[in-house]
């Protein structure tokens, strides 16, 4: 399976809130997707970056405050669709979209796909369900953003998948036969049901672990983001048993590499169409 990388957008932040050890100045943080050329035709996609659908989402109060707490930067040349236009792909060409989790930097174009399926992990699509207003901000769920048919085209990680299991590392793992080439991996902490996936490539093992971490500096060094994300991320506990999974895979597969979707490292993946 060929499995590319690229961007639309960004927004921005400031860098003690990713590791206390640096000066507080502002740095972007890149919205990235992954496209996946399908063995039997067609294409998946992992996340769609943003959209000007997220400038829509939010308009109306409460939703203004997440694009209030994290201004967004996209210029019409960087959307999912113009860059697959540029490649030539059609929307309808999008079987599957695999939702890593529902922030909004990660499902801002759903509605641009009207032909294609969702993946998300059960958990995942419970907070999706459970929570409205405020508490869905909180949570960086936007329900603007959703397909008013995404109900009747979502499906779960655990009932597609034909096998599933724990790994040596604690970590819940998915096989599903639309991605043969594909480890899918749950991955707890910042967000609820959050999934990466790992895979070989050319150049070696990769293991996409989304945000897991936001600076691969960080986590390499065990520094845990600034104490006042907990308002904001589901549970810290959870980001370090997770953490001290991808210390262990790293400690075994010394060659392989790890990516998280914001951290600067993750642009020599970035395919240039």
């Amino acid at each position: 399976m060929r499995v590319r990388f690229f961007q639309s957008g960004y927004c921005t932040s400031h860098s003690k809130v990713v590791d206390p050890r640096t000066p507080f100045v502002e740095i972007p943080f890149a919205a990235v997707w992954v496209l996946m050329d399908l063995p039997d035709g067609g294409y998946a996609m992992v996340d769609t970056g943003y959209t000007e659908h997220f400038i829509t989402a939010t308009q109306p109060f409460p939703d203004r405050l997440y694009r209030w707490i994290t201004p967004i930067h996209l210029q019409p040349e960087e959307t999912p669709l113009a860059i697959l236009s540029r490649l030539g792909i059609s929307p309808n060409d999008i079987r599957w979209i695999v939702i890593s989790h529902f922030h909004g930097d990660h499902i801002a174009g759903l509605k641009d796909f009207p032909q294609a399926q969702f993946v998300c992990t059960a958990a995942a699509l419970a907070e999706v369900h459970r929570f409205k207003g405020f508490s869905a901000v909180k949570r960086g769920i936007l329900h603007g953003l959703f397909p008013h048919d995404f109900a009747n085209r979502v499906h779960t990680i655990e009932s597609v998948a034909e096998h599933q299991f724990t790994d040596s590392y604690g970590l819940q793992r998915y096989q599903w036969s639309v991605t043969p080439d594909i480890s899918w991996v749950h991955l707890p902490g910042h967000a609820r049901g959050m999934m990466g996936f790992e895979y070989q490539s050319d150049d070696g093992r990769i293991f996409y672990a989304t945000d897991a971490a936001w600076s691969h500096q960080a986590f390499a060094d065990h520094v845990l983001p600034f104490p006042v994300v907990k308002i904001f991320i589901d549970s810290m506990s959870e980001m370090k048993t997770t953490w001290r999974a991808l210390h262990a895979w790293q400690k075994d597969y010394p060659d392989g590499q790890i990516f998280f979707t914001h951290c600067p490292k993750t642009q020599i993946l970035l395919s240039h169409e």
